[in-house]
């Protein structure tokens, strides 16, 4: 994935969770206390603004920081 997309990913979370950095990509659902199922899906509906081949179905699976790079990088 070029560094590009990637960084839209991160801002998008980051932004998202209010945190200034991401420098771990486990980061997940429930490991801070902000990124509840509600935040999920918030965070979904602006990755897909800005990503528009993103579905429910193919992020169904997704957790991670890690998992929405993955996941968009097979997509595109």
């Amino acid at each position: 994935m070029n560094d590009v997309k990637k960084k839209v990913i991160i801002n998008i979370i980051k932004k998202n969770l209010k945190l200034k950095n991401i420098s771990d990509l486990s980061l997940s659902v429930g490991s801070i206390p902000n990124w509840d199922s509600m935040m999920h899906v918030k965070i979904f509906f602006d990755l897909k603004k800005k990503f528009s081949k993103l579905n429910v179905n193919n992020a169904a699976k997704v957790r991670s920081v890690k998992d929405w790079i993955d996941l968009i990088e097979r997509i595109y």
